[in-house]
């Protein structure tokens, strides 16, 4: 299933997307879970996919999106978790994940521009796998990981890049309000048969300047679930930002920083694919 959070004629929603438009779940079975992020919380999917089948309410072309996930507690990122990284180490790359969070503001929903920073001009792109949690839990065994999951979600993890250099930690660098995106909406873990073997490509104006796979990772999902619960508890919710492929900005001799105008589109296979546009703040 294709879950999506909304905003539609002032009011704000949930549904399932299917070809004839968006199922309003909220009106079905919204007096017990007024959320979405509720719905997994409360273990719902069940019933989520019992209605899901219904005709559809209202189109796509009706509402504003918001993030799948209105209200995430926790936003954890990964960092340089691709072998495109690393290919030039002799010791093939770290031994631990770099982890570091992201606030929800620094980030825009599908269709909402993301926002070129008045400070800098160095505005990057990065494609990931987003997963969203939908179970709570600590100390999750690697073998177990995966059924805390509920689905995935297409991140735009965007990056001020001279300001990741401004002090010793990357924080202010990776969240800049409305820097990056996350959406259109998240697809459940069902629909997502071999998450090792997604394509991830990123677009700027049309020409593709990402191209890589999840196959690529080097810390696998699982692993990354089981060593971030060591250290936190999971909420329903919670997502993890898996990394990104080669091919941003920064990779570049001579770098192409996003500009206001472009447009950007993130596209996970079997998730969806992300769009923004880019304005100045």
């Amino acid at each position: 299933m294709k879950l999506i959070s909304y905003r539609r004629a002032g009011r704000e929603g949930y549904g399932a997307v299917g070809d004839g438009g968006i199922v309003d779940l909220g009106a079905r079975i919204g007096g017990e879970f007024p959320t979405l992020q509720s719905a997994i919380a409360g273990l719902a999917l069940s019933r989520i996919e019992a209605e899901a089948g219904a005709d559809a309410d209202f189109g796509l072309d009706e509402v504003e999106f918001m993030f799948p996930i209105t209200a995430p507690e926790k936003i954890l990122c990964i960092g340089r978790n691709y072998r495109g990284y690393h290919e030039v180490l002799a010791d093939g790359g770290p031994e631990w994940p770099s982890v570091f969070p992201r606030f929800p503001s620094s980030f825009a929903p599908h269709g909402e521009p993301i926002l070129k920073p008045r400070v800098s001009d160095e505005l990057d792109f990065e494609g990931e796998l987003c997963v969203v949690i939908g179970k709570a839990g600590r100390h999750i065994p690697e073998e177990r990981a995966m059924d805390y999951v509920a689905g995935y979600t297409a991140m735009n993890e965007g990056s001020v890049r001279e300001w990741q250099h401004r002090g010793t930690q990357n924080c202010p660098g990776k969240n800049f309000y409305r820097s990056g995106a996350i959406g259109p909406w998240m697809v459940t873990a069902d629909e997502v048969d071999d998450i090792d073997d997604l394509r991830i490509r990123t677009r700027v104006d049309g020409e593709l300047r990402q191209d890589g796979s999840t196959a690529m990772m080097i810390f696998k999902v699982p692993f990354l679930i089981a060593h971030i619960s060591r250290f936190t508890w999971f909420e329903p919710g919670d997502m993890i930002a898996t990394g990104s492929p080669g091919g941003s900005a920064v990779s570049e001799d001579e770098p192409r920083w996003l500009r206001a105008g472009q447009e950007i589109e993130v596209e996970v296979e079997r998730v969806g694919v992300l769009r923004n546009r880019v304005e100045a703040e």
